[in-house]
């Protein structure tokens, strides 16, 4: 597209000091971001330029507030406040779009672009002012699901070389559904309370009762934060042997008595389970684990203390760790 000389020196007065400022802005953000966190900045084209200064509402072409913007993505809607607080914290807030939270301009049956933007400047209080200080730049703060509707419509809405109504409805219909999905995410504690979810089958139960069992023998910082997938691993472990949870908590409770009320430090809570199957119930550890018709293998770390005169090439359901 041609550009008029007057706007492209206009344009080419801000792009280097915008680019330096790109630099810095990339710098400060990617250090304080939370690592699952996406971040992304740009600097306006020239053509972007022309046309954004072209529709008459950028009360100053010469500084225009969004030449240099940069996009910050949380995981969902729960972790916007947190990411405002972190930009405002190491940046100077100039003005907030939309101002408040509970007060906007769209009806309800509209779905416009209305992602939170901070325009702040990259000034330091405590260091000397730069070149850069006072330069206003855009901070969008949007979740992984708004991030990812902008980036899957963007043509459809923006780019287009045609004006389709029907690709538009279907994009700002997109945008809606995951608004739906962006409240049932933010909110899904209370809606699991409802009575067409507060339900559990009997696998739910057994790892409910699993990770009760586990939270009542090791504090939280001996336990992972995942604890589903642990709970899952010993109930794996717990099916290959035919055994039910009250039995394991009966082997958990007498081992721990024995060994003066704690459990063993030098191995995970799943080790511990396994060292305690091979003291308690060493038959049925030794008969599965050596069960040419079973498919599921079990862990076994070197630390693990196993029954004396114990073939290992015969275990050939155990994967032996650390073991010379």
């Amino acid at each position: 597209m041609k550009v008029s000389r007057s706007v492209r020196r206009v344009y080419d007065d801000q792009k280097a000091i915008n680019e330096q400022l790109k630099e810095v802005v990339d710098r400060r953000i990617m250090g304080l971001k939370h690592p699952r966190w996406h971040y992304e900045g740009r600097v306006k084209g020239l053509v972007s330029f022309a046309l954004k200064i072209e529709t008459g509402r950028c009360k100053q072409p010469a500084a225009l507030e969004d030449f240099f913007a940069c996009t910050v993505v949380v995981a969902n809607t729960n972790e916007l406040k947190q990411a405002e607080e972190l930009i405002c914290t190491h940046f100077t807030l100039k003005e907030r779009r939309p101002r408040a939270n509970k007060f906007i301009h769209k009806t309800p049956e509209m779905f416009p672009f209305d992602d939170l933007r901070l325009y702040v400047t990259a000034h330091d209080p405590s260091m000397p002012p730069t070149d850069l200080s006072e330069i206003v730049f855009e901070v969008q703060i949007k979740t992984f699901l708004q991030h990812a509707w902008a980036i899957a419509t963007h043509d459809l809405v923006y780019k287009s070389d045609e004006v389709d109504w029907g690709k538009q409805r279907i994009a700002y219909q997109l945008k809606a559904m995951l608004e739906h999905a962006e409240v049932s995410i933010e909110e899904a504690n209370k809606l699991a309370t409802s009575s067409v979810l507060s339900k559990e089958n009997r696998k739910t139960r057994r790892i409910k009762d699993g990770i009760a069992l586990l939270k009542s023998h090791w504090n939280q910082d001996e336990l992972p934060s995942d604890m589903r997938r642990l709970a899952e691993n010993i109930a794996a472990l717990l099916k290959l042997l035919n055994l039910e949870l009250p039995r394991l908590e009966t082997i958990l409770k007498n081992n721990k008595a024995s060994r003066g009320g704690i459990h063993l430090k030098n191995l995970s809570p799943f080790g511990t389970v396994v060292q305690y199957l091979f003291n308690d119930e060493p038959k049925q550890m030794q008969q599965r684990l050596t069960d040419g018709n079973v498919s599921q293998k079990v862990l076994i770390p070197s630390e693990i203390d196993l029954p004396p005169n114990l073939d290992r090439e015969t275990f050939t359901n155990a994967l032996f760790v650390g073991v010379q």
